[in-house]
């Protein structure tokens, strides 16, 4: 036969193409019903902690400040709290799949990723729950940098390993667990209003001025935790074959379902944001709204934290959230157990490396002021040094990070002369 021409041969790779990138049969119009409601309930559960203790709720930050001892009982009642929901949806409705078998490139796998994801979340400053449904809401340049970065390594990463293949999909249940779904999804979202409702009406009769007392601060860490583990696994984010559909391109069998989370979440979580930002005058159980500030740059940290997230979610399939979940699901799995244990050690692992820096810090400062003198005899001795090529340049990070803390104030300005004899200096050197 004759060879196809170029065209054809064009058409049949767009097909092959197409039918590569297929939707996944376990994609229905009841899964993302399923998610979205889902991501309603995690809206509706940052609303709720954030207007009763002012805080946001993060996900990665909590374990993070267990471990550093900050706020332990609190941290601890939240996380509590998502392990007690997992527990409680396993018993009573299901919806957590089987893993797979625990052979040696799995366990290897999970306990790969989690490392990644701890020492990422860590370095970036959080998840796909604080930089997703809440710095997004926000409105925060970090957020909107953090979140489509590990996306999109995430994307690649799971393409590139496979990992809808390591983590098949495996079927709960037929039709009539559909409808248990939609039930408990529906009942979730108007339990979680009616606790707002509650909330609201508790500061109405009002909280005292001095704030509540802080046994009244940990139930509702605790009652906050629940209620997000239960989101959690009614948006089945809690499957990791349904976020390795969603981050494999790969694999023929595409799922969006978890897009449907982030939208159902940000459709609650954005507009309370934006007007708390505005016109929130305080917490409901006392204190103002403590908030990130909206104006911290984007750095370095943030963008490899990200990116390491991003490898270790890609490679795993689950992150922070959901992992305290399955841990309360299934504690006897050693595949939990295994990517539980990976994640808090990148964790203590990135605390160690932070102590490290900060107790370096005040030589790297001292070095820093040192360079940094700008009176006559300094600068002299500046220029010399730098036409000798003993000083190292300072990197474009450096002078941002002196501008941003304020290093660079401490100084005044050079004067017309010296800034002269350092131009010539460092002409001399580039030559």
């Amino acid at each position: 036969p004759r060879p196809p021409v170029p065209a054809a041969a064009g058409y049949h790779a767009a097909h092959a193409a197409m039918h590569a990138f297929a939707i996944s049969p376990c994609f229905s119009a009841g899964a993302a019903a399923a998610a979205a409601v889902g991501g309603v309930l995690l809206g509706c559960t940052i609303v709720f902690k954030t207007g009763a203790t002012g805080e946001v709720l993060g996900c990665s930050g909590t374990v993070r400040g267990l471990l550093l001892g900050k706020d332990a009982l609190r941290n601890a009642a939240f996380s509590l709290g998502m392990a007690l929901a997992g527990a409680a949806v396993a018993a009573f409705y299901g919806g957590f799949e089987p893993l797979p078998k625990a052979d040696t490139a799995v366990l290897l796998r999970l306990g790969c990723g989690g490392v990644l994801v701890g020492f990422g979340t860590a370095l970036g400053n959080g998840c796909t729950s604080g930089h997703g449904l809440t710095g997004l809401a926000r409105l925060s340049l970090r957020s909107w940098v953090a979140v489509p970065t590990f996306m999109a390594v995430a994307m690649a990463t799971a393409t590139a390993l496979g990992t809808s293949a390591a983590l098949p999909p495996a079927a709960l249940a037929g039709p009539a667990l559909d409808a248990v779904r939609q039930g408990a999804a529906v009942a979730a979202c108007a339990a979680g209003t009616l606790l707002l409702a509650a909330l609201a009406a508790f500061g109405a009769v009002g909280a005292r001025e001095d704030g509540a007392p802080y046994s009244l601060k940990v139930a509702f860490e605790l009652l906050s935790g629940a209620a997000f583990g239960l989101g959690l696994a009614i948006s089945t984010m809690v499957r990791p074959s349904k976020v390795a559909s969603f981050l494999d391109f790969g694999s023929g069998a595409w799922d969006p379902s978890l897009a449907f989370v982030m939208c159902g979440g940000l459709l609650v979580t954005f507009p309370f944001y934006q007007i708390a930002e505005r016109r929130g005058k305080g917490a409901l159980l006392g204190g103002g709204l403590a908030l990130p500030p909206l104006t911290k740059p984007v750095d370095r940290s943030l963008v490899a934290g990200a990116a390491l997230f991003g490898i270790g979610w890609g490679t795993c399939g689950v992150c922070p959230g959901p992992l305290l979940v399955l841990f309360g699901a299934k504690p006897a799995s050693i595949q939990v157990g295994v990517t539980l244990i990976g994640m808090l050690a990148g964790m203590c692992v990135w605390i160690a490396y932070d102590r490290l820096s900060k107790a370096a810090a005040p030589a790297i400062e001292a070095s820093r002021e040192d360079g940094c003198k700008t009176d006559d005899d300094t600068a002299s001795t500046a220029a010399r040094t730098s036409t000798e090529g003993s000083n190292e340049p300072v990197s474009f990070f450096d002078k941002v990070a002196g501008l941003v803390t304020g290093r660079a104030s401490r100084s005044p300005p050079p004067s017309p002369e010296t800034k002269v004899r350092l131009l010539d200096s460092n002409a001399d050197s580039n030559a």
